[in-house]
């Protein structure tokens, strides 16, 4: 077996990746709906309430990053985050 064939870790199957779309979007709808009921919130405000710290290594981020790009909040300047139809910090 080569070096680089080897990984310690499972392959990733179909299933695996549906599982992980739909935590995904669970996680995005989360973030999604406390910024509509509570307006603007830093990146720590919103983990702190969601209690993010259990999502598992790197879903808090990978949430708010896919969030983003779908659209479904916006990122402001200094780590704050707004709904997407929040007017707030709009340019």
């Amino acid at each position: 077996m080569s070096p680089t064939s080897y990984t310690p870790f499972p392959g990733v199957s179909a299933q695996d990746q549906d599982e992980n779309e739909w935590w995904l979007r669970r996680e995005i709808s989360l973030i999604q709906n406390l910024l509509q009921e509570e307006g603007e919130l830093s990146k720590s405000e919103i983990g702190e309430r969601l209690g993010c710290k259990y999502w598992g290594p790197l879903r808090f981020r990978g949430a708010l990053k896919e969030g983003v790009e779908r659209g479904a909040f916006r990122r402001l300047g200094g780590n704050r985050y707004a709904a997407a139809g929040d007017a707030t910090g709009a340019s």
